[in-house]
């Protein structure tokens, strides 16, 4: 009993301590914790035979490094600049690689490094930025605490020529949760071109070649449309109305003009741009697949061929090239002096992408549920897309309603007089004609047959 209290006064007094200690170091462990959001600011400049960049990044982003400090966590400047500098190859030029041409340029020099205030505006334009740090580490005045701070460092590169093309990769996604780097890359002839670089977004090609930017952007379409799972059951719902080539064929066309229209629009920017529109496309696309999905259930009971769906594909498809348009316009800062060769290659991406689906799909469709309709297997399939889709629509409906602007006269008199919206009612109305004609045409060709 006696081994048994002392047991536990020991452990007691062990608690007492580790609590003790956390006490005594949270406020060192909460100032080292990882922020949430990170902005960086960046230029990159060619001249001659260097290449400059200037950065700016938090200095709360940057841990693993112990700043001099004085008092209760003040900046002790004259102690300051080898720290800084530590930072500066630690967390950004290890972590930034640049390439000239094919060849990875080596370890950038630091040329200047210092402190700036959260007020300080210099890194609005690349000239006040250069002047800025070209004063050098001058102490500022006052008690600084330091990770309200900015830390602004100038980096050199040794190149061959100014006229070569250059990447970059900036692996900074560690200095926080959500990491946005605004890049402003200079060429010689005075053009300045500006990136938005959320996290780790892998290599990119700050003047890209023909080539390269259409590489880029079928890469870019053909993965967005295998990777966006509503676009995909989407034309499984097409698979599963008819395994014949022909109607797939057609049904599939139909789809790519109408989503290729939409895509050439939105890119041009004749889309509204509040931001309750995604939010309605996303449950639109939803939709679309619900009822198809739904129709293929009806038509297995009824044994009704799918006639005339191709106006419904044109008219679906119209929606999903919205929604293709909002991953195009994330990348479109990548493409350089080559915005419509983009815009194609994305498209073509795109439709590579569908007739791998319906290449693979058909075979496979036809291996499980055989060369003709069958009619269970169709069914069932058909009633689990419906499922999912059903909970995609509700669940975007819900978040889509939050961004709804109120229906007053006044927006609407807004809505109704800007640009894009006359366009797209005017597209609406010839969409109408369209279709009716369409539909006249069709009658009167069975009415034919008929006879």
């Amino acid at each position: 009993m006696k081994n048994a209290l002392e047991t536990c006064r020991f452990r007691g007094w062990n608690w007492f301590f580790a609590g003790l200690l956390i006490a005594l170091f949270a406020p060192m462990l909460q100032a080292h914790e990882v922020p949430n959001d990170v902005k960086i600011q960046a230029f990159l400049r060619v001249q001659d035979d260097r290449l400059n960049l200037l950065i700016r990044v938090p200095m709360d982003a940057m841990r693993e490094v112990e700043f001099p400090l004085r008092g209760p966590g003040y900046l002790d400047f004259p102690k300051l600049e080898p720290a800084l500098r530590q930072a500066a190859t630690l967390w950004l030029s290890d972590k930034i690689r640049v390439w000239e041409g094919g060849r990875l340029l080596g370890t950038p020099v630091i040329q200047n490094v210092r402190i700036s205030l959260p007020s300080d505006t210099a890194f609005a334009r690349f000239d006040t930025a250069s002047a800025h740090l070209q004063r050098g580490h001058a102490p500022l005045a006052g008690d600084l605490v330091w990770h309200q701070q900015f830390m602004d460092v100038a980096f050199e590169y040794a190149t061959s020529s100014a006229q070569s093309r250059f990447k970059v990769h900036f692996e900074l996604d560690r200095l926080g949760l959500d990491v946005i780097t605004v890049l402003r890359f200079l060429l010689p002839g005075g053009t300045e071109r500006a990136y938005e670089l959320h996290g780790n977004a892998g290599v990119v090609e700050l003047d890209p070649s023909f080539w390269g930017a259409a590489l880029r952007f079928f890469s870019s379409g053909f993965g967005h449309i295998l990777s966006g799972l509503d676009h995909v059951l989407f034309l499984a719902c097409l698979l599963l109305a008819t395994r014949s080539l022909y109607p797939i064929l057609v049904m599939a066309t139909s789809f790519t003009v109408g989503h290729s229209v939409t895509l050439i629009a939105s890119v041009f920017g004749i889309v509204p741009s509040g931001l309750w529109f995604a939010p309605w496309v996303e449950s639109a696309i939803a939709a679309s697949v619900f009822y198809m999905a739904l129709e293929n259930i009806l038509r297995s009971q009824s044994r009704s061929k799918p006639r005339g769906r191709w106006l419904l594909c044109a008219a679906f498809g119209m929606i999903h090239g919205f929604g293709f348009s909002f991953a195009l316009k994330e990348s479109l800062q990548f493409a350089g002096d080559h915005l419509t060769l983009s815009l194609l290659s994305f498209n073509l991406g795109v439709e590579a992408g569908q007739i791998v689906l319906l290449l693979v799909g058909v075979p496979a469709l036809r291996g499980l549920l055989g060369a003709r309709s069958d009619r269970i297997g169709t069914l069932l399939l058909s009633a689990l897309i419906a499922h999912t889709a059903w909970h995609w629509t509700v669940t975007r409906a819900e978040l889509a309603f939050k961004f709804l602007p109120p229906l007053t006269p006044d927006t609407v008199a807004h809505w109704l007089g800007s640009s894009p919206a006359a366009v797209w009612l005017g597209l609406l109305v010839i969409a109408l004609a369209t279709l009716s004609w369409a539909n006249k045409s069709l009658k009167a060709e069975r009415q034919r047959s008929g006879n």
